[in-house]
């Protein structure tokens, strides 16, 4: 009698209070559930300390710290101390730090580095200098940047100024190769004559090859510069020399790079004073920096500065820097608006006697493709 009280009881209870008739196991949440493959085959894997996951492309490491193309949230820069597990699908190339250089599939613990068709083998994490696409692999070994701006206003005047720039790097287990393109052309007229006159015109072209040499340290063999500029009387400049540069720091939201060397300066003035010489060699002594603060996920700040110490023939002091800032708008579209100056202590006059201007400013606004 008593036992059919208590089922009665029971049943009065759980059609009342349905609630307490879940076992508390069957409210607990289920594990979290990730599909991984042992061995990658779509995607390249990272797993952070911390347990964020990222499926996506390594681009490269170097200087403690890798490239990784998330398919989520973009191209983020991670640290390898904060990296618990990393497995690749492509070929990579890895070069330690004693010269050895490998290739192979990755698959990286906290402690060690294994390639994945040879299991067998495992070296010490630490003795990891840098990491590349392998030329074995699909992947490409290059990556860059090409950009435009174009501004028109028409009325009383009309004026047209354009302006393109494009960056490219090409990765190796050995270094880098770096360039960059920025020209600047302005035109104006009057729309009652219908004359133009151009009232801005210069480029800029740079290469260097960076060799690593440790975590911090590398060394531009060679360097290179090619400087055009008609309204500063310099018909061409180039500069050809080395250097070594130097990560001062480099944190999750904030890089600075340094570098100095010597270098040979050779320019052709577009035309001179009388007695004075059209072409001009110097030496220099070159040195600069590269600055990048992460503001927000989608807004960087950057700042290049270059100096180079010349001969007086040559201008005494030449000075260029670009600051500005990085928008991402969508995926691999960027707005950039940046100002650029340069400066020349001590300008060369044309054959009339007239000295350009030391300084020159300009700004420009561009939409860029990320590639």
């Amino acid at each position: 009698m008593h036992k059919k009280i208590k089922v009665l009881l029971m049943l009065v209870v759980v059609a009342m209070f349905p609630q307490v008739a879940i076992s508390s196991d069957e409210r607990e949440p289920s594990p979290w559930k990730a599909d991984i493959p042992t061995v990658p085959i779509k995607f390249d894997w990272v797993l952070l300390k911390k347990g964020e996951l990222f499926a996506g492309d390594l681009i490269a490491m170097y200087q403690e710290e890798i490239e990784f193309d998330s398919d989520e949230v973009g191209l983020v820069d991670i640290d390898m101390k904060d990296i618990k597990e990393l497995r690749t699908k492509q070929q990579m190339r890895v070069r330690f730090k004693d010269g050895i250089i490998r290739d192979g599939q990755l698959w990286l613990t906290e402690s060690s580095l294994t390639f994945i068709d040879i299991p067998d083998k495992a070296y010490p994490r630490e003795m990891i200098l840098s990491i590349s696409p392998s030329e074995k692999s699909e992947q490409s070994l290059w990556d860059g940047e090409i950009g435009a701006g174009f501004k028109f206003k028409t009325g009383n005047t009309e004026s047209l100024d354009y302006s393109f720039s494009a960056k490219a790097r090409y990765l190796s287990a050995h270094g880098r190769f770096l360039f960059s393109y920025r020209g600047v052309v302005s035109e104006s007229a009057k729309t009652d004559s219908g004359s133009r006159v151009k009232t801005e015109d210069n480029h800029r072209l740079s290469g260097s090859y960076d060799i690593y040499y440790s975590e911090k340290t590398y060394f531009r063999l060679p360097t290179y510069e090619l400087y055009i500029d008609e309204f500063k009387n310099i018909d061409n400049q180039t500069t050809l020399g080395a250097s070594v540069g130097y990560e001062v720091f480099d944190m999750p939201d904030v890089e600075l790079d340094v570098y100095s060397g010597l270098s040979v300066l050779r320019t052709t003035y577009s035309s001179v004073e009388v007695g004075e010489e059209k072409n001009n060699f110097s030496p220099v002594f070159a040195f600069g920096m590269d600055y990048v603060l992460d503001i927000t996920k989608d807004l960087e700040y950057f700042l290049t500065y270059d100096g180079k110490v010349v001969n007086r023939e040559s201008g005494r002091f030449i000075q260029h820097l670009e600051t500005g800032i990085e928008i991402e708008l969508i995926d691999d579209i960027d707005l950039e608006i940046a100002a650029i100056v340069d400066n020349t202590a001590n300008p060369i006059a044309n054959e009339d006697g007239v000295k350009p201007e030391s300084t020159d400013v300009l700004m420009v606004i561009e939409i860029e493709y990320n590639f």
